[in-house]
């Protein structure tokens, strides 16, 4: 009959703690940027922001320097003719429902976007976003800033 001592019964040298499931064996990690989630695409962001601006749940004043000068107007315009939105979205959250991006051959993006004011009520955004110069704060893409250069709801 062996005996064992306690010295032998202890476990081996200190394994490093693993973080994934008990049986995965791919260590690879998904790509972390300095703690920050990944960036939101940009068509994706302004599609969101111009229509909690349009609901009326932000003020035009939040896209301050993102949209340029007859966007803005423009922005204004449509703020203040489409009511009926800020009606429709009183009860429910809006949401994008879906987004279209056509690449210009300037690199410029042409977005169209439908979204959801109710459940039963549906509207379009169309808008253009033209890459600033570099400089200022990034969006995660590389190069300039993302611009809003031209918009229409309907």
């Amino acid at each position: 009959m062996a005996v064992t001592s306690p010295a032998s019964a202890r476990p081996g040298p200190a394994r490093a703690r693993r973080s994934g499931p008990p049986n995965r064996h791919d260590h690879r990690r998904p790509p972390v940027r300095a703690g920050r989630p990944a960036a939101v695409p940009p068509h994706l962001w302004f599609a969101g922001r111009l229509l909690t601006v349009l609901t009326g749940r932000q003020p035009i004043s939040c896209l301050a320097g993102r949209v340029r000068g007859p966007a803005y107007d423009r922005l204004w315009e449509l703020v203040t003719s489409r009511a009926d939105w800020q009606r429709r979205a009183r009860g429910e959250a809006p949401y994008v429902h879906s987004c279209q991006v056509a690449r210009q051959h300037d690199g410029a993006l042409e977005v169209t976007a439908v979204v959801s004011l109710a459940h039963d009520a549906f509207r379009a955004i169309a808008f253009r976003l033209e890459r600033g110069p570099a400089g200022g704060a990034a969006d995660g893409a590389g190069g300039g800033v993302w611009r809003c250069t031209a918009v229409e709801a309907r």
